[in-house]
C-alpha cells in the first residue's frame, strides 16, 4: 500500500532544518547524525512510502519500506562514495525518506575545512547526479553530535524506524497534524485570597495543539505538580556554555536527586491514571517532566503544555509518537507563545501562566500551588497574554 505526500510544505518549514550546535567546532572528529530537506517539500523525489503492514490497530506493528526513485538512488550512491573525497569522513548510514535523507557520518580526524563546507559539495554533487540541475535541496542541514555513550545506537535505530513512523503519522493523521487555533474554554476557579471567582468571566483561551484533543473532555483531569526539592536531574556543560540534562545510554535524563515525596506522588498520580483519569503537566519543574515520561511509558493519558509553539513539521518524539499514535497524547502552547527555533528559557513568569493554565484546565484536579506571593490577578493576566491570539502580523514576526 502506498501513501501520497500529506501536502505542500513551504520554505519557512525548512528552518527547522537549520538547527546548528553552537559554539561546536565542526572540523572535529565526531560522529554526526544530518539530515537534509529537499527545497520542494511537498514533493516525492527521493522515494515512495510503502506500506507493508498497517498493524492492524497496533503502530508499534505497522511495517513500511521507502521504494527509492532513480534520483533517490543517486543520491545514496553519492553519500556512500563521500569518504572517498574525504578520506577523514566514513559515511556509516543513510535513511532516504520520500523529501528527505537521515544519515550518519564518522569525522576519524581533523577536518582540513568544515563539515558544513563538505556537506555543500555533497549537495551539489548529489543534486548533479540525481537532476543534472542545481536547487535540488534547501538551505543548510541539521544535525546530532554524538555525545554520550549508547547514542549511536539510538542513531541508527531512529533511522531504520523513520518509514514507519512517516507511515504510522500518515495512518493516524489527525493525531500528527498541527492545529494552529484550539480554542478552550478556561472556566476561572479561585486562587488563595482571590475574591470569588464565580464573578469571573470564561477566558476562550488559543492554542496550538497537536494531538487527541478529546482528552480535553475526560471526566476527570489531575494536575501533575511536583516540587523542585522532590526530584532533580543531573546537569553537564554543553558545547558553547550553559548546562544540559544528562542522559543515560538509552536517552532517559539522569536523575540526580529524588525524595520519598516524590515517589508518593508518582504512585498516587499513577494510580488515577489506572483508573481512567487524564494527567495533564506544565512541565516547569524536573519532577514534573519526570513524571510524565513515567506517565507516557505506563501509556497513561497525558497532556503536556510547552512554553513555546510548534514547528510546522513537528511531531512528537520517542516513546510519545506511539502514544499520539494511540490517541492518549495532547501537547499544547499557548498561541501568544509561538513558534521559535531557538531554545526558549523558562522564565518565572512563563512558569506560573504555565501552572495556572493547567490548573484551569484540570478544574477539581488542580494542584494547590504555591506563587511566592504574586497577586491571583496577575497571574491570571499572566495567562491572558499568553492565550490570546496574535495577529497576523505577530504570527508572521515570531
Amino acid at each position: 500500500m502506498s501513501v501520497g505526500p500529506v501536502g505542500a510544505a513551504s520554505a519557512e518549514q525548512s528552518k527547522r532544518m537549520l538547527q546548528r550546535c553552537w559554539g561546536w567546532d565542526y572540523k572535529s572528529p565526531c560522529i554526526y547524525q544530518i539530515t537534509i530537506a529537499l527545497a520542494d517539500r511537498s514533493s516525492e523525489a527521493l522515494g515512495r512510502l510503502v506500506i507493508d503492514s498497517d498493524g492492524e490497530g497496533d503502530p508499534i506493528q505497522v511495517e513500511a519500506h521507502i521504494e527509492l526513485t532513480a534520483a533517490g538512488r543517486a543520491v545514496e550512491a553519492e553519500w556512500r562514495r563521500m569518504g572517498e573525497l574525504t578520506p577523514a569522513i566514513r559515511p556509516l548510514e543513510i535513511q532516504i525518506m520520500p523529501d528527505h535523507i537521515h544519515g550518519i557520518l564518522r569525522v576519524t580526524e581533523r577536518l582540513a575545512r568544515p563539515l558544513g563546507q563538505i556537506l555543500a559539495g555533497f549537495k551539489t554533487g548529489s543534486s548533479k547526479a540525481a537532476t543534472g540541475a542545481p536547487g535540488f535541496w534547501s538551505e543548510g542541514f541539521q544535525d546530532t553530535i554524538l555525545f554520550r555513550e549508547g547514542q549511536l545506537e539510538n542513531m541508527f535505530c531512529y533511522l531504520r524506524d523513520n518509514p514507519r513512523r512517516l507511515a504510522v503519522k500518515r495512518l493516524y493523521r489527525r493525531f500528527f497534524t498541527v492545529k494552529r487555533d484550539l480554542k478552550i474554554g478556561l472556566t476561572p476557579n479561585k486562587l488563595d485570597g482571590a475574591n470569588d471567582a464565580a464573578k469571573a468571566e470564561p477566558l476562550i483561551a488559543h492554542f496550538e495543539a497537536i494531538g487527541n484533543e478529546a482528552l480535553l473532555k475526560a471526566p476527570t483531569i489531575f494536575q501533575i505538580q511536583c516540587s523542585r526539592a522532590y526530584l532533580a536531574y543531573k546537569r553537564v556543560a554543553k558545547p558553547g556554555g550553559g548546562l544540559k540534562i544528562a542522559r543515560d545510554e538509552a536517552g532517559r535524563p539522569i536523575v540526580e536527586r529524588e525524595t520519598p515525596e516524590f515517589g508518593e506522588k508518582l504512585k498516587m498520580l499513577l494510580a488515577m491514571a489506572e483508573k481512567g483519569a487524564v494527567l495533564i503537566s506544565p512541565c516547569v519543574s524536573d519532577g514534573e517532566r519526570e513524571i510524565a515520561r513515567r506517565a507516557l511509558e505506563a501509556n497513561a493519558k497525558l497532556i503536556t503544555l510547552s512554553n513555546k509553539g510548534f514547528s510546522p513539521l513537528f511531531k512528537p518524539s520517542g516513546r510519545a509518537f506511539d502514544n499520539a499514535s494511540e490517541g492518549r497524547l495532547l501537547m499544547l502552547a499557548p498561541a501568544g507563545w509561538p513558534y521559535c527555533p531557538s531554545e526558549k528559557k523558562m522564565t518565572r513568569l512563563d512558569a506560573c501562566a504555565m501552572n495556572r493554565i493547567a490548573q484551569l484546565i484540570a478544574g477539581d484536579g488542580a494542584a494547590e500551588i504555591n506563587y511566592h506571593g504574586m497577586k491571583p490577578a496577575n497571574i491570571d493576566a499572566l495567562v491572558k497574554a499568553a492565550v490570546e491570539k496574535p495577529s497576523a502580523a505577530e504570527r508572521k514576526v515570531a
